[in-house]
């Protein structure tokens, strides 16, 4: 009788938990409606409606998150050395014995400045690249992946050409050493940290500037297919 008793209530036990666990895994399954509907459909509608809930159908709330998608195709702009080779080059010639214009002065002045902003250069241009899409001129790395928070002002690096205000490059189109725009995409409070403060000046403005956020970057990257990028995709330019 004890042996019968022990086992009804370990079969009791066994139900219970079976009970539990079923119920436990129903609950989880059913907070999702997309995965029950699929479930319920045949074959040829599941297929279908694998393909809409991939496009259209936003994920549940608790696994969203916030994403930057390029607007079209993505034009990556091949890099360029001839920055950092030419200020290697003339660290080079203001640096090493034998050269007439090496001194202790000079070696020290522009020698060994020259040289390490040319392996600087050349580290930024193997890390970085400048992308066009649809809508946008991006700033990001080499494997495609976001910059970041821009180091002066904030914000992801990545500007909308319909907000582009000017561009240029200098101190030449055939000469590049800098590639200069100028938006309003970034918040006005914003707009004379560093050279902004003269560039959006009294005087500038009278002379036909338009205010704005200034940005600077080397020429680290085909300048020629640069500018005829923010040329195809209408970007304001001050003549």
């Amino acid at each position: 009788i004890i042996f019968k008793a022990a086992t009804a209530t370990m079969n009791q036990r066994c139900s219970l938990l079976v009970l539990l666990v079923c119920g436990a895994t129903n609950a989880f399954t059913t907070t999702s409606p997309s995965l029950a509907h699929l479930r319920s459909t045949s074959s040829t509608s599941f297929n279908n409606e694998r393909i809409n809930f991939s496009v259209s159908t936003p994920p549940p709330p608790s696994y969203s998150r916030t994403t930057h998608l390029a607007a079209g195709p993505i034009e990556v702009i091949d890099p360029s050395y001839n920055l950092a080779l030419g200020s290697l080059a003339l660290g080079a010639i203001f640096g090493i014995p034998g050269s007439p214009l090496k001194s202790k002065l000079t070696a020290f002045l522009a020698g060994i400045p020259l040289t390490l902003f040319g392996l600087f250069l050349a580290f930024q241009t193997t890390t970085l690249r400048f992308t066009l899409d649809d809508e946008n001129f991006s700033l990001v790395r080499s494997g495609g992946e976001s910059t970041g928070e821009n180091v002066v002002v904030g914000g992801e690096n990545v500007w909308a050409y319909n907000k582009f205000v000017n561009y240029d490059l200098f101190p030449s189109r055939s000469f590049p050493i800098l590639v200069y725009f100028k938006e309003t995409q970034t918040p006005e409070e914003f707009w004379n940290v560093g050279p902004g403060e003269q560039a959006n000046s009294e005087e500038a403005i009278a002379n036909g500037a338009v205010p704005g956020q200034v940005h600077f970057f080397p020429a680290i990257a085909n300048t020629e297919d640069l500018i005829k990028g923010f040329e195809e995709h209408g970007c304001a330019k001050i003549e």
